[in-house]
């Protein structure tokens, strides 16, 4: 009748569940026998009860119900050979019980949110991110990484669930849970430590399943210490990329580690909502489509790539590199390396890997990018050597011509271009693979190339005039030079007419390819119109009728992809619109 008073308010199941208890109570003198398998020395007490009749199957789902077994367990274990529990329990001693409950109304009192997160969470199975904190406190107390801090507030138990909860609280889930996004950001915190520390803990058995892995694959059994570390790293990089819940305490070997995660929610928890944030990373900078995306918000969701968070890493680095936030300076050097980020694959981890080293050593210059390109011409990297030889001619022509920078930036952050503008130098004749001079630079001409690029090479909308009038350039060449595979249903050569945007490919290719396109860039600064072009174009001797049809005839080209010259004597060709056609009717003929 006593213990009858003591139930459970909040949750049905569980309220029954201690009725049950109380009503049936337990023959301890008949427990199920330890089987060493189902039933152990540590769960025979909870065992029985939930193999008994009255035990409802679904009522293990609850989590306060699965948490009352592991308790009545832990007494078991402890107290089973202890007498006369109930006589201490209830013993008074100096007019003093050794149990005694206090009670509180806390409507009376001004209590800060930390404290009703903490008590919400009560009753509630732990979350994996909590299971880790709690084993991540034990190891910084383990590791002694915390014996210095004086103050209790400064901690990190209590900054974590304090001012870095804040930090994440805007970005919570629908449900009012921000633990994902806490071990995401922790995550990537680890993965860039790995990349830029190349440190990971010591694993005998992990070390000789990676030498064997090694040894077949790489066919020799001559394999370094280094390689097997930095095979290791990479593999615990990719899996923390891919599982974010596999984040250990150990994943932060070191306190240099332990020390950079703190100092990086420090950072973003001291200036949540400034304008680097909220600003100067948006769509202009990144090439991203959704405008209200910012690098902290992306670095903290589920999907990040490599190439995200290697931007994350450059602004995290130029904010703790800089007590004194410069808008102009910052930009410059999120634009350097969102250029160099954008033109590569660093989507793999040996790549990633390269790249946070190549950033790491940029980040020297990054309160000032260009003077330190500028006064730095050769880099200890070889990662990217493309992109940063041309990053430091920019600023070459930056320092020595300080109006072009508006210019080059436009350039850069068309669609055409996407940071690399290589080719539009080449079409005013400054060409950075010979050594050109600077001062040489001529803002006028790029302004040009820059609106040839906007008006023409924005989008795919005037595709058929751009195939008709790139033709005029290219003439019976580009038929020649051009063939990429072969239709096996016509038994003849096939090529493909390229759309606007694609011609960025022919930029990009240092032969003939780039030439043709510089030619038509070159005639649409002077004639500033591609029907212009085709009209003006006149027709070689001995051009096949048809490949005049395509220049001049408008509606051929408007929807086909593809031409095949099926014949010797280049008489006729067909226009399709799929890249294997099977049959005649899927072409068009052209005489």
């Amino acid at each position: 009748k006593f213990l009858s008073e003591f139930t459970y308010e909040t949750r049905t199941s569980s309220r029954e569940f201690c009725k049950e208890l109380v009503d049936k109570s337990i023959d301890y003198q008949n427990l199920l026998p330890i089987n060493n398998d189902a039933v152990t020395a540590e769960n025979q007490l909870s065992e029985t009860i939930k193999n008994a009749a009255w035990f409802v199957e679904s009522w293990q789902k609850d989590p306060t119900i699965s948490a009352m077994l592991i308790m009545l367990d832990a007494i078991q274990a402890k107290f089973k050979d202890t007498s006369d529990i109930w006589g201490k329990l209830t013993k008074i001693a100096e007019d003093k019980r050794p149990i005694t409950f206090l009670y509180i109304k806390l409507e009376d009192f001004g209590l800060s949110d930390d404290l009703y997160i903490k008590m919400n969470a009560r009753g509630k199975q732990l979350t994996p991110f909590e299971n880790f904190k709690s084993r991540f406190d034990k190891y910084i107390e383990k590791n002694g990484w915390g014996k210095d801090i004086t103050n209790p507030l400064e901690t990190f138990a209590h900054k974590i669930d304090t001012v870095w909860t804040d930090l994440f609280w805007k970005y919570r889930t629908d449900d009012g849970l921000i633990d994902n996004k806490l071990v995401n950001f922790i995550v990537g915190v680890a993965i860039i430590c790995y990349a830029q520390n190349l440190k990971i803990q010591p694993n005998k058995e992990d070390e000789e399943k990676v030498r064997k892995e090694l040894i077949e694959k790489k066919r020799t059994k001559n394999i370094t210490e280094d390689a097997i570390k930095r095979e290791r790293i990479e593999k615990r990089i990719e899996d923390l990329t891919n599982n974010p819940d596999k984040i250990s305490s150990e994943d932060f070997m070191t306190k240099e580690a332990f020390d950079c995660l703190v100092m990086c929610l420090n950072k973003y928890a001291e200036r949540p909502n400034d304008n680097f944030s909220n600003i100067e990373l948006r769509t202009n900078i990144t090439f991203w489509k959704d405008e209200d995306s910012t690098l902290f918000n992306v670095f903290i969701q589920e999907k990040t790539t490599y190439s995200q968070r290697l931007l994350f890493y450059a602004q995290t680095i130029y904010l703790l590199k800089n007590q004194s936030f410069n808008a102009s300076h910052f930009s410059d050097w999120m634009r350097v390396v969102r250029n160099i980020v954008y033109n590569n694959d660093f989507n793999h981890a040996p790549n990633f890997i390269g790249a946070i080293g190549l950033i790491r050593e940029l980040s020297k210059g990054c309160n000032d990018i260009y003077n330190y390109l500028y006064s730095t011409p050769q880099l200890l990297s070889n990662v990217a050597k493309e992109e940063v030889k041309e990053e430091i001619e920019k600023a070459k022509i930056i320092i020595a011509n300080s109006d072009a920078k508006q210019i080059i930036h436009d350039t850069e952050d068309t669609e055409f271009c996407t940071g690399k503008i290589d080719f539009a130098l080449y079409c005013i004749d400054y060409d950075i693979d010979n050594n050109p001079n600077s001062k040489d630079f001529e803002i006028t001409k790029l302004k040009d190339i820059k609106n040839v690029i906007e008006t023409h090479f924005k989008n795919n909308d005037d595709a058929e005039q751009f195939r008709q009038a790139f033709l005029t350039i290219a003439g019976n060449d580009y038929y020649q030079k051009t063939w990429w595979s072969v239709s096996y249903s016509f038994d003849c050569m096939k090529g493909y007419l390229c759309y606007p945007l694609e011609m960025k490919d022919f930029s990009r290719i240092k032969d003939w390819h780039r030439d043709y396109l510089k030619e038509l860039f070159s005639q649409l600064v002077s004639k500033r119109d591609l029907k212009k072009i085709i009209d003006d174009f006149i027709i070689p001797i001995n051009m096949p009728n048809w490949k005049q049809r395509l220049i001049k005839e408008d509606g051929l080209l408007k929807d086909a992809a593809y031409v095949l010259v099926p014949n010797n004597d280049n008489s006729f060709c067909y226009l399709a619109r799929q890249q294997r056609p099977s049959r005649d009717d899927q072409v068009k003929k052209i005489e």
